[in-house]
């Protein structure tokens, strides 16, 4: 059974309670007994048996075989992640709340434990769900409460969070229209310690296109992902063309499923079904995952080329506006074999000449013994050759010698 889209949010003045409530006061309670409010997104609790269809498109459990994601660290920037959702259990973090300075493991809005749920959901026996990487672990970092409501410093401060706890990949579903320096430098720092972010491209919240007055309104742009060396995500339906609902803001480098998506509740073992900015950030970010836990080596511009290379290209000039190089391919981008990832060795610009030891010339005596030799008993075999065919003439001929009495 599926629950509502409004399941992944709450009413603005509803959020605006619960953020009030959780600033400036004493840390969330632990995940083990987590304060609910009745105004927070409830539980789920019928899990729907049928695999979703952003798994069959995907395929991601292909590359299971080979990894799982190997406890990767991955960043959840968002409205936090459940710690007591059963599909999680065992693989959140404590995290960070940038506003509070406390844990990010408890959820409100739902909204991270869902995008979560897509990116790292045990698979179990009577629900099809399962995420793209079961086995890394998820560090929750909340931003905001209301993901269509972020405030650039905060979601900055939980970029930097995030590198700063060691994360090897950062999802960041949430955007803004604006990046002060403080986001630029954050992700920069990422980019400088080897962290991938994967960032929505859709249009933010409030910000629309079109003839509106203001170069915000006529071209709208999606921060962090529009900022460099961040792999910007857009997303497709279920009949694999772009998003309508949330159109891409920013040039996307990936494109993965975003709408009527399946995922987990903050509570209980069921699923629920909704649509949302930013969620096909979770399959890319799992499959980033994904190669990071197989191939530990490859630096992040080594992942997002692999991601790229390896991805289901759409017919038209690459990167399409609306798909980039196309829609994500988890187990192709773990098995794939790139030529410019074989590491043939480099040569020396002045490699040293080779040198051929001496051989040592023989003794020519034995060779010319040896050719005289053949020479005489070739001479002496065609000699007697001549005389037995002389001879034989002779007898035919009736010759013979004549006797010499002397």
């Amino acid at each position: 059974m599926s629950r509502p889209v409004r399941a992944l949010g709450l009413a603005a003045a509803a959020l605006a309670t619960a953020l009030a409530s959780g600033v400036g006061g004493a840390p969330p309670a632990a995940a083990s007994a987590p304060a609910r409010d009745s105004r927070c997104a409830g539980s789920a609790t019928t899990a729907d048996p049928s695999v979703p269809w952003a798994q069959r498109r995907l395929g991601g459990d292909r590359a299971w075989v080979l990894t799982r994601g190997g406890s990767t660290l991955v960043a959840v920037v968002d409205t936090g992640v459940s710690a007591t959702a059963p599909a999680l259990a065992g693989a959140v973090e404590p995290g960070v709340d940038v506003r509070s300075g406390g844990r990010a493991d408890t959820d409100c809005s739902g909204h991270g434990t869902f995008v979560a749920g897509l990116l790292a959901a045990r698979p179990s026996p009577g629900r099809g769900l399962a995420g793209v990487a079961p086995d890394v672990r998820v560090l929750p970092i909340r931003v905001t409460d209301n993901p269509d409501d972020v405030d650039p410093a905060r979601l900055a401060a939980g970029i930097q969070a995030a590198v700063d706890s060691s994360a090897r990949v950062i999802a960041v579903p949430v955007s803004t229209s604006t990046a002060p320096p403080a986001l630029r430098t954050a992700v920069a720092n990422a980019v400088q310690r080897d962290v991938l972010v994967v960032a929505a491209a859709e249009t933010p919240a409030g910000v629309t296109g079109g003839t509106a007055a203001g170069p915000t309104a006529r071209n709208p742009t999606a921060y962090p992902a529009a900022l460099p060396g961040v792999l910007a995500v857009a997303p497709i339906g279920p009949d694999g063309k772009p998003g309508t609902d949330t159109p891409a803001a920013t040039q996307p480098s990936l494109a993965a499923p975003g709408s009527n998506l399946t995922s987990i509740a903050t509570a209980g073992p069921g699923t629920i079904t909704a649509n949302g900015r930013g969620l096909a950030v979770a399959f890319v970010a799992g499959a980033a995952a994904l190669v990071r836990s197989y191939r530990p080596g490859l630096t992040v511009a080594q992942v997002q080329h692999r991601l790229e290379a390896t991805a289901d290209h759409p017919s038209n000039r690459l990167p399409d506006p609306l798909l980039g190089y196309g829609v994500v391919d988890p187990a192709a981008a773990v098995t794939t074999a790139l030529p410019e990832e074989s590491g043939d060795p480099v040569s020396q610009p002045n490699p040293p000449p080779i040198r051929v030891p001496g051989i040592a010339s023989p003794d020519p005596a034995p060779a010319r013994i040896a050719l005289t030799a053949v020479a005489v008993l070739a001479a002496t075999v065609g000699l007697g050759a001549v005389l037995a065919a002389t001879l034989a003439r002779g007898r035919r001929r009736r010759w013979r010698p004549a006797d010499h009495d002397g």
